[in-house]
Parts: C-alpha cells; structure tokens; sequence
C-alpha cells in the first residue's frame, strides 16, 4: 500500500507542476489592453490600402477629405470616431503571421493611422469581417516590418466605416432646408412658369357669442396659392418640399463637366425663399440613367439618381398643369 501511496504522491505532484507550467505559459497569450483615445484631439485620419490613400482633416468647423477640402459626411465620421474613441480584442487569433487567411496581407488590408498633431494615437490594420458578423480581424501597430504581425479579433464590425474610395467619404447632402421655412416657390420648366407664395389661413369660430366673449381662433394652417390668389395643390407641394428638404446626391461631377453645365439650359428650375433663397437646376438626362444637376446649396455639381428625379420633375410638372407622360405606354 505504502508503494501506491508514494506513486499517487508523484502523480500528483507531476500534474500539479504541468498544470502550474500552462499557466505560465498563457501568460504570452493574455490580450492587450487598448487604451481610449480622446477623439476630440484627433485632427487627422489617414486610411492606406495597397496603392490608395484617404485623407481626412479636421477644419475649424467640420471634417474635409483630400487636399481639395472637399466636406466630408458628418454621420460617417460620428461613426469612425466612436470606432478609434474604444477598441477592445476579444480573442488572440493567430501569431504565425497568417495575414492573407484574414486579409490582413498588403494587398487586401486597411490601415488606419489616427493623429493629434504629430502624434499617433491609433494605428492598426483592418481585416475581413469575422464569420460571426460581430468581430473584426485587426493587427494591432499597422502592418509595419517592425511591428508584431499578430492578428485578434476587435468587438464590433466596423471594416466598412473605413473601407471606402475618397468619394465615398464626402457628404453627399445637395439641399437641405426646414420645410416650413420656405415662403415662396417658383418652378420653370418646358417653356412654363408659376409661382406660389405661402399664407396663413385662420378660421375664427364662436362668431355669433357676445362681444363680451373673446373670438378664438383655430390654429394656423399653411396655405399655398398661386399669384392669381388661387388656392394650390397643397399635397403636390408639401410631397416636393419632403424630397428637397434633404436632397442627397448619387456623386459629384468633375469639374470639366460641371462648366459644362453652366452653359446648358437646365430643363427643371426650382427656386425657394426661406430666410436664404435656394436655386436647384436639373438637366435632360438623355442617354444617361441618372439626371446632372446643380444648386445654390452647394458649389459642386452633382447626379441625382433616376428615381429621386423622376419624383422631383413629376411633382414640379403637377402644379405646372403639364400633363404626366405614361413612362409604361408600349412602343
């Protein structure tokens, strides 16, 4: 018995000692800790991939991509600095330096290099998105020679936020307005003009009480007449205002082509007074799908994808009394 004891003892001091060496060694393994970043300091955001660079720089208001300064789009710039503000790793995925499997090779990765002033505050690389759809594959320190090459999973899918051309990251807003600012509409086109100027109509109820008793009025209601004082198609007109008053482009034109269209005449004109008074050109669109435009808003010209024209164009020709073309009449 005293021999078993004794083999039992050894055993268990055995165990006890690989157990006590695999712990030591997940030491190597513990995850990194990703310090916060306070992104109110970050003025600068450079994305690489392969032989394209995106520039993002913090103006004294708002955000502008490449050296032309272009705005960049507020939602999507919210979004990137609440991805570089927190990142936490949730799992050690690879230290052999298989970058290709997770697309964190030179050709397929995003690096991401955040910056106050001269100094980096985030600087990683960016994979695909993880099979669960809810993680990313990151490598910690950009893709430098010098730096580790490991590769963990980050909380969160956000490769989309920073995988994008330069075009992609500009605000794509053309006109935007209150709708219940506007005061006066003025519409042209195929030869014919109208205008429509907003009133106020009041209704007075109780009118047959005392004089003792105070009139009351019922609140005001918006209505829209022509200059003859007749009373408009308000629902063609509230429907135009709704798809004006956050108007966003499909992309902008280059510059050749935008001084192209000064010297077109544009086939829909849409002028609105608020407190500003916006002017928005639209164009034939002839052999192209999507419609060129200009307005006042901005200084860019742009293209209106069909549909959101075809909106505009067939509210503006309701209250011009033109006649709407049956776009499904067979040949």
């Amino acid at each position: 018995m005293k021999k078993e004891y004794i083999i039992l003892i050894i055993l268990i001091i055995g165990l006890s000692a690989y157990l006590g060496l695999r712990k030591n060694d997940r030491v190597h393994y513990e995850l990194p800790t990703i310090p916060q970043v306070d992104t109110a300091r970050i003025d600068r955001v450079e994305i690489s991939k392969a032989d394209r660079l995106v520039i993002l720089n913090k103006g004294e208001k708002d955000w502008t991509v490449t050296d032309k300064k272009f705005p960049a789009n507020p939602d999507d710039l919210a979004q990137m600095l609440g991805t570089l503000k927190e990142m936490k790793l949730s799992a050690l995925v690879s230290g052999a330096k298989d970058l290709a499997r997770y697309e964190l090779d030179d050709t397929h990765a995003v690096t991401v290099k955040a910056l106050a002033g001269k100094e980096v505050v985030r600087n990683f690389a960016i994979g695909k998105t993880a099979p669960s759809y809810n993680h990313t594959f990151i490598c910690l320190d950009g893709l430098s020679d010098d730096k580790d090459r490991t590769v963990y999973q980050a909380n969160g899918n956000f490769k989309s936020q920073f995988d994008k051309e330069a075009a992609d990251f500009r605000d794509k807003k053309v006109l935007g307005f209150d709708p219940d600012s506007v005061k006066k509409i003025t519409l042209e086109t195929q030869g014919k003009t109208i205008t429509l100027v907003k009133a106020e109509a009041l209704e007075i109820t109780d009118q047959k009480k005392e004089e003792s008793t105070a009139e009351k009025a019922a609140p005001k209601e918006a209505i829209w007449k022509n200059e003859e004082g007749s009373v408009a198609d308000q629902k063609s007109i509230s429907d135009l205002l709704s798809s004006l008053s956050k108007l966003e482009c499909l992309a902008f034109i280059d510059d050749d082509k935008a001084a192209r269209l000064k010297e077109i005449q544009p086939s829909c004109k849409i002028l609105l007074e608020t407190d500003s008074t916006f002017v928005l050109n639209l164009f034939d669109k002839k052999d192209h799908q999507d419609v060129e435009g200009s307005c006042s808003y901005t200084p860019y010209a742009f293209t209106l994808t069909s549909y959101k024209a075809e909106d505009i164009v067939s509210y503006t020709d309701k209250l011009l009394g033109i006649e709407q073309q049956d776009s499904t009449e067979p040949e």
